[in-house]
């Protein structure tokens, strides 16, 4: 069924396996097929990616980390600053220690993933406003990890309730490193429902009381 269209095909033997012909003249009229792998379709990762808290207590693998480190460094970013440092942290101790002074984050996530403006090089590159185009440039980078962690079948929480300081810290990292976003990764426990979303928020050209788009 489409659901397995999330599973890799590295070779033309094991994707032959996998997939039925129906299947694969489906995944190709819909453009899911690049270069041989599979890709989950983004209107589906965009609706059905969750908030998730709850993980298994399972490992997750060093591959894994690293697409979601490449996916937050392919996002957007303001005048190319690239402003953005990225931690990965798997030590359950330096996990544990982080949970201490994060009231944001809840659960047993097996990984995490900081990121990090680098002030010096924001502020180089952009004066005064350096400080919220970073801001703005992790939070674009942060929805690149979570939307490439669904794709890969991994859970994702992003946190901000934190001390900046106690992070920074604990990622023994220079003054001019400022922890913005944590984001917790794993396998998820549990999965809670989709919210729903108030439609009322759009407007069209210009404000009207009854837009609701």
């Amino acid at each position: 069924m489409l659901d397995r269209y999330v599973k890799p095909a590295s070779d033309i033997a094991a994707f032959l396996i996998c997939y039925s012909p129906y299947d694969i003249l489906l995944l190709f009229s819909r453009k899911l097929i690049i270069a041989g792998e599979c890709v989950m379709e983004l209107k589906k990762a965009l609706f059905e990616r969750r908030s998730v808290r709850q993980f298994e207590e399972k490992e997750v693998e060093k591959e894994l980390l690293q697409e979601l480190l490449i996916a937050g460094m392919w996002s957007p970013t303001a005048g190319n600053i690239q402003p953005w440092m990225f931690f990965c942290v798997t030590e359950r101790a330096r996990i544990h220690r982080m949970r201490v002074v994060s009231p944001g984050m809840l659960g047993n996530p097996q990984a995490l993933i900081c990121v990090c403006s680098d002030q010096n090089r924001a502020f180089e590159k952009a004066g005064q406003g350096g400080k919220i185009l970073a801001l703005m440039d992790c939070a674009m980078a942060a929805q690149n990890i979570m939307l490439r962690a669904h794709d890969l079948g991994l859970a994702t929480c992003v946190i901000r309730s934190f001390n900046q300081t106690a992070v920074r810290e604990l990622l023994e990292a220079p003054a001019h490193v400022l922890p913005e976003l944590l984001i917790t990764i794993g396998y998820a426990d549990k999965k809670p429902p989709t919210p729903p979303r108030n439609t009322d928020l759009i407007h069209w050209e210009y404000y009207r009381e009854d837009d609701n788009g």
